[in-house]
């Protein structure tokens, strides 16, 4: 124990384990012999009986696969079942978190951000035992001794868990072992989650002189509180912490002042981050508002049909030898794999460091990318005892997928899969280099096993020994769609250079190697890029070059040609997008039904009128009456219908009569994604949250729809011509109250309340607060003989306190008045938008729509900038404007 907190100051963490045992303290410096799984707590790592190993052999080659290179011929018997672990059920929505972790690491920020969107209290117990007390802990333990803290501390806690065990978010920086045992206990119904944090940030709140005093109060910290937690969370740390370590405060008080105007992006990425974190700890729905928008998020990624897992080591990604961002162009999935286990002696055990490196990685690439996460681990050719406690810990992480190798036991299979909760475990097989052919029943047999066991998908790799197993691999595909009864997505393949070919007609995640990776010809990694596995289908004939327009009556100036055609490149997708200006429907007609006809954007003035050539509306599109997408559907449901699953997806990319037209909207998503972006922890919507609109057309009905899936309840309009803002607002009410909103979140039972302003002249109605949402959806520009509105807003529109965010949706000109106005006031809070922020997010999900594929965010952003000319002259305004985009750090879900 003295190695682990060698100079750290006692008051750390040294008093917190005096009265810990021999068997303890041995525990804390050798932290891999305490990783064990306890069914009762989830993924607790406290010391439970494990199944005896059996020994390995390499005898009976067909029995069970080798270990994880495919080179090394090592076999494993199967262990009989005697007993079958329990299945934890998920956690209630309504259960209390505890967020738990050494001082400094953040909980108390995140507990307030997290309050705030699920509108729960967050308590800290420190600030409950001083109000028991009347001292803090350390000034307690200085006056009654520290065996008697510890008993208070524990007492206090034990009250918070019983008192309240709902709906609460519990925030403990507490150790003792005490703490740990109710901890322990509190795992088994409920989340405790250990935030985690880099050393140097830890270093700083602490005051710390000696980084290495740091590193080891950190390192031995950990190690207790992975025994009483059974999740884990790194809150990556950005740069002008400072403010952020003052910031809980401000978003709790809603206190004003003069704030800088950019770092409220740092907390807006930790919100984002662990909001995101939480939707996948608690049920679907127990976070309102978060749900995502966009088309394809819908669709679970393995009923989709040819998508791609970007497969980076672990190892890369510590030596930052990849960008995380372009990760996501043309991924589906990112696959982290946890290698570096095996060497040449003992598998590498999973120390206090390695474990928060994993976690840090996982963190990383969850606040930059949208794609859900693989945590795959290598299986080490010595030890499954390592490898079970990295599996463990990937499941604290809560990767949306993680894979389980078929070579360990049943017993130990079911171990893992009985405490999934909301992960989806594929099973995976990568057997030796002489393994069977793919007639063999080997392989059949794994697959029956890993739906037997309780597996989500199997993935069966077999090392390429000739062209024609590439050919081979679909009799087993055949064997598995002729099941009758339930089966699972299968992911088969052959691995090499010569099984490429088999890897691009795999339907479901194929893993591809990150294109900055791809020239280095590593044995161990795939073989194909996601744009090469693209290429593949359609020069196979399976896919076929389409064409894609942006329909309107003067559309030449639109960024969207130069927006998604560079996406389609950068995905390997041959098709092209035009621009078609037309003053008539009259002169569509030939463009759509073209056998070619992958999809058009629809602009002005046929926002409404294209209404009249669609057989079909989806239902957001039906809400707000009019549509700014069109998709041709080839393939009907067997009654007629449009498909709205993962078939019309599916269908994509094919050319062939058109057989019926799909009218969608996207312009809501991309306003509800700006609104999302710009406001700030301090300014999350509540139901006293006030909305401004700004005009009456088609695009204020898609604001005012964005705001009510926001869950905004109090929406005020203006608009020039008050007819035009009745309209609307009756619109929306009769929908309202014939609950006939398709809301992505359920609502609370406040009533939405609607507001219309008459004249610039009439004050702000006192029964609304002032805005912190506002969107302008009129005119930037000159129409014809009609000259540019050039709106100024009152300045009492804009004194909301905590500022918030303003959205113009224009982008000829980016020096609106009141976007001027907005920005002025930029250090009170408000943040402006605009339509270069608009225009991709909205592209994204019409990307989505057209191809079946994630949008490459990143890339379409960068050529929205570079392309925007806003003076006509044949020159780029991307240098100028380079610094705003590298500021966008928020990605909508």
């Amino acid at each position: 124990m003295a190695m682990a907190t060698a100079g750290v100051k006692r008051s750390y963490v040294a008093t917190a384990m005096d009265d810990d045992d021999a068997e303890r303290k041995h525990h804390v410096e050798n932290p891999s012999k305490f990783i064990r799984v306890d069914s009762r707590n989830g993924y607790g790592y406290n010391a439970s009986p494990k199944e005896p190993q059996s020994p390995r052999t390499n005898s009976s080659r067909h029995s069970m696969a080798a270990c994880s290179r495919p080179d090394t011929p090592v076999t494993r018997p199967v262990t009989p079942i005697t007993h079958l672990p329990n299945e934890i059920p998920p956690f209630p929505a309504d259960a209390s978190i505890v967020l738990a972790g050494i001082r400094g690491a953040g909980k108390s920020t995140l507990a307030i951000i997290a309050s705030t969107a699920m509108a729960r209290r967050a308590i800290d117990c420190e600030k409950v035992f001083q109000q028991a007390t009347g001292l803090t802990s350390y000034a307690y333990k200085r006056a009654h001794g520290q065996v008697e803290c510890h008993r208070r501390q524990a007492d206090v806690l034990r009250d918070l868990l019983d008192q309240y065990s709902k709906g609460f978010l519990i925030v403990c920086s507490w150790m003792e072992r005490g703490v740990q045992t109710l901890l322990r206990d509190f795992c088994r119904t409920h989340p405790v989650v250990h935030i985690v944090r880099d050393v140097k940030a830890i270093q700083e709140h602490l005051k710390i002189e000696d980084e290495e005093k740091a590193r080891n109060l950190l390192a031995a910290s950990s190690t207790i509180f992975r025994t009483c937690s059974n999740l884990e969370f790194f809150n990556v740390s950005e740069t002008a912490d400072p403010w952020v370590e003052t910031d809980a405060a401000r978003i709790e008080s809603h206190a004003g002042g003069q704030k800088p105007p950019a770092p409220y992006l740092t907390l807006k990425r930790a919100e984002r981050h662990f909001l995101k974190f939480l939707s996948l700890v608690l049920p679907k729905g127990s976070i309102p508002f978060i749900e995502s928008a966009f088309p394809l998020a819908s669709i679970p990624t393995e009923d989709r049909r040819f998508t791609y897992a970007i497969s980076v080591p672990l190892s890369s990604l510590l030596n930052n030898e990849v960008d995380i961002e372009e990760l996501e162009t043309g991924a589906d999935a990112i696959e982290i794999v946890v290698d570096g286990i095996s060497g040449a002696g003992a598998a590498a055990a999973l120390d206090s460091e390695r474990a928060a490196d994993i976690a840090r990685i996982i963190g990383s690439i969850r606040r930059s990318t949208v794609v859900p996460l693989i945590y795959h681990v290598v299986l080490p050719d010595s030890s499954d005892s390592v490898y079970m406690d990295y599996i463990l810990h990937g499941l604290r992480l809560c990767p949306e997928y993680l894979t389980l190798d078929l070579r360990v036991s049943d017993y130990q299979l079911l171990q893992i899969i009985s405490m999934k909760r909301r992960a989806k475990i594929i099973g995976h097989l990568t057997p030796a280099a002489d393994s069977p052919p793919w007639g063999d029943s080997f392989w059949m047999s794994h697959y029956h096993r890993a739906r037997r066991l309780g597996c989500d998908l199997a993935r069966l790799i077999k090392p390429v020994t000739s062209i024609k197993d590439n050919f081979d691999v679909n009799h087993l595909k055949a064997l598995v769609d002729a099941i009758t009864g339930h089966k699972i997505p299968l992911i088969a393949y052959n691995s090499g250079p010569r099984g490429r070919h088999s890897a691009a007609m795999n339907h479901v995640l194929t893993s591809v190697v990150p294109e900055a990776m791809a020239a280095r010809h590593d044995p161990h990694q795939p073989c194909l890029t996601a744009v090469q596995a693209t290429q593949a289908l359609y020069n196979s004939f399976l896919f076929d070059p389409m064409k894609m327009y942006v329909f309107g009556a003067h559309v030449s100036y639109s960024l969207s040609p130069a927006m998604h055609n560079a996406a389609l490149r950068a995905c390997g997708i041959p098709h092209v997008y035009r621009p078609f200006s037309t003053p008539t429907l009259n002169g569509l007609r030939e463009l759509i039904e073209d056998p070619c006809f992958a999809g058009a954007s629809v602009g002005l003035p046929f926002k409404v009128e294209i209404i009249t050539l669609t057989h079909s509306l989806s239902r957001h599109a039906q809400a707000i009456g009019a549509v700014n997408t069109l998709v041709p559907v080839r393939r009907l449901n067997p009654d007629g219908s449009i498909p709205e699953d993962e078939k019309l997806f599916n269908c994509r990319n094919r050319a062939g009569p058109v057989r019926a037209l799909y009218g969608e909207n996207t312009d809501w998503i991309g306003i509800r994604a700006c609104l999302r972006r710009g406001l700030s922890p301090a300014n999350a919507v509540r139901p006293t949250s006030c909305g401004l609109v700004i005009g009456a057309g088609g695009m204020a009905r898609a604001t005012t729809y964005s705001m009510l899936q926001l869950g905004v309840k109090n929406i005020v309009v203006y608009n020039r011509t008050l007819e035009n803002a009745e309209k609307m607002v009756g619109h929306f009410t009769r929908l309202l109250k014939r609950r006939n909103l398709p809301l992505l979140s359920a609502t609370s039972d406040v009533e939405t309340r609607f507001h219309i302003i008459k004249s610039l002249d009439e004050p702000w109605p006192e029964d609304f607060r002032l805005p912190t949402l506002i969107v302008s959806c009129i005119p930037t520009h000159s129409i014809g003989d009609v000259p540019a509105p050039n709106f100024v807003a009152p300045q009492a529109w804009l004194a909301s306190p905590t500022g918030g965010c303003l959205v113009e949706l224009g982008y000829k000109t980016l020096d609106t008045p009141i976007l001027n106005q907005a920005r002025q006031a930029s250090h009170r809070g408000w943040v402006t938008m605009d339509g270069l922020d608009l225009l991709p997010e909205q592209g994204f999900a019409q990307f989505e729509l057209f191809t079946g594929r994630r949008a490459p965010r990143r890339l379409m952003r960068g050529e929205v900038f570079r392309a925007y000319n806003p003076d006509g002259q044949d020159r780029s305004a991307l240098a100028q404007l380079q610094p705003r985009l590298d500021n966008i750090v928020e990605q909508e879900p």
